[in-house]
């Protein structure tokens, strides 16, 4: 398994898929939890509706 970083070279934000991560659709959220997801408030799953990323799922998506 491969060991995978998610980088934003504008800020630099490095977030290793080790830690908790999520892609989320913004179109299924509604406004008050996009606010909270932009202010950093943590938002459950079950909200935010998000997929998670891992280095397990993300190895094998990336395998050829």
């Amino acid at each position: 398994m491969k060991d995978l970083l998610i980088y934003h070279p504008g800020t630099g934000t490095v977030i290793s898929l080790r830690d908790p991560v999520y892609l989320v659709d913004v179109d299924v959220l509604d406004e008050e939890t996009l606010d909270e997801l932009e202010q950093g408030v943590q938002v459950a799953p079950q909200f935010h509706k998000g997929y998670m990323l891992d280095n397990d799922n993300m190895t094998n998506f990336l395998e050829d």
